[in-house]
């Protein structure tokens, strides 16, 4: 479970605060002790002394003067009434049982006793803590300071997460610059100034295909209307598909630029095989009863988006027919499984190399390379949340689409591209 920097400077206060707490605490308390260790030794010598001038002179009056000159005064009949009440627990006993010293809780008294009466003395000065608490408070002010000051250090880094976030998804109109003279500020700084940069570069390579795709398609167009004054019929429908491939061709261009960029939206729809098979083959530029493509099995349904797998499948049967060594390529339904399958070599390394652009085999003798072929099918397979697999049997080579088949239907027979 990772935790975000915010959660980690908190729990570091918390504990910090904790333990300064409790390091206080267990301080005062131990001074606490000292002093009435301390206090209780120096009564018990004022007390030796007390019962020594009584038992000399059996003076009450010379007793209370030598506490007077020793910093106590006698309470008051109310606090005499509540410590007499506890008198029997509290009592610590001494040989003479003309004074002694009385404990209450953290208070310690000395009673003089005098025909029955019993007078109880404190001690007037009494030991200040303050000092100490003041210190603590100092300390718990410092550390919540401390706190807030790094706290405020860190929400710009904060914001500049969001925006990060943001510009990952491909919010580009965002702004990060931020006013603050650190590594922070630098970070925004520089960061703003790559937006800027990607922005401007994604703006001109936009427009640089739009041009090229706006400039191709006129002579297109001026192309389909010449093929249509052709008088053969042949020639005709071969020149029209020819220019119908190059339109075609161009808005794959723009399909494969919007996946490169992460900017393609894809849109679900339920189709079918046979569907996607016609339309394969015109993508193909496959002439009708052409047998190179063949398809067994179940009609299968689709539900994603039929530009992109179109794309994704016509790249594998083309790469099938391409390297095949008997020129042809066969497409089936296993389960949920698309399976695209033709007689050729094994690849001569694993299918994550394939991926990359313009991956070639180091020896061209040894294996071919792909061009941009597999990067395409990766990139749209991706984009559709699905995935790829390759394996090698008895001289077939099987590359399969997983868990993109949402219902079979009624079986098709045996057929030809």
């Amino acid at each position: 479970m990772s935790f975000s920097i915010f959660s980690k400077i908190v729990f570091l206060f918390v504990i910090s605060l904790v333990s300064f707490a409790a390091f206080s605490y267990y301080f005062i308390r131990s001074q606490i002790d000292h002093e009435n260790f301390q206090t209780q030794i120096r009564h018990q010598q004022f007390i030796t002394t007390i019962n020594q001038v009584l038992a000399d002179r059996s003076n009450r009056y010379s007793a209370e003067v030598y506490l007077h000159e020793l910093g106590f005064q006698e309470v008051n009949k109310n606090e005499l009434n509540e410590v007499l009440a506890q008198h029997k627990d509290m009592v610590e006993h001494s040989e003479n049982p003309l004074a002694k010293i009385i404990k209450v809780g953290n208070k310690i008294f000395i009673s003089l006793k005098n025909q029955g009466d019993t007078v109880l003395y404190k001690e007037i000065h009494k030991t200040s803590y303050r000092n100490y608490y003041f210190a603590i408070s100092v300390g718990a002010f410092l550390i919540i300071v401390i706190f807030m000051f790094m706290l405020q250090g860190f929400i710009p880094i904060n914001e500049l997460r969001k925006k990060v976030h943001l510009f990952s998804n491909g919010e580009m109109d965002i702004e990060c610059k931020i006013d603050q003279k650190d590594e922070i500020g630098d970070l925004a700084l520089a960061f703003d100034n790559a937006i800027k940069k990607i922005k401007g570069m994604n703006e001109s390579r936009i427009l640089f295909l739009r041009a090229i795709m706006h400039e191709l398609r006129t002579p297109i167009a001026k192309g389909m209307i010449v093929a249509e004054m052709v008088d053969n019929a042949l020639q005709k429908e071969r020149l029209l598909a020819t220019f119908k491939r190059l339109n075609s061709l161009i808005e794959q261009f723009a399909r494969i630029e919007q996946l490169s960029s992460k900017n393609y939206k894809v849109t679900k729809e339920i189709f079918y095989m046979d569907k996607l098979l016609e339309h394969v083959k015109s993508m193909l530029l496959l002439e009708r009863g052409n047998t190179c493509i063949r398809f067994e099995g179940p009609n299968g349904a689709f539900e994603t988006d039929f530009q992109l797998f179109a794309l994704a499948v016509k790249n594998l049967l083309d790469n099938a027919l391409k390297y095949s060594v008997d020129k042809r390529a066969h497409i089936e339904v296993a389960g949920a499984d698309v399976i695209i399958s033709n007689r050729a070599p094994a690849l001569k390394e694993d299918l994550m190399h394939y991926f990359k652009p313009y991956f070639h085999h180091e020896n061209p003798n040894d294996g071919h390379g792909f061009g941009l072929g597999m990067y395409i099918i990766k990139s749209a397979l991706d984009t559709l949340e699905l995935r790829l697999s390759y394996t090698h049997q008895d001289g077939i080579n099987f590359f399969m689409i997983h868990g993109c088949i949402l219902q079979k239907f009624t079986p098709l027979f045996s057929k030809h591209g």
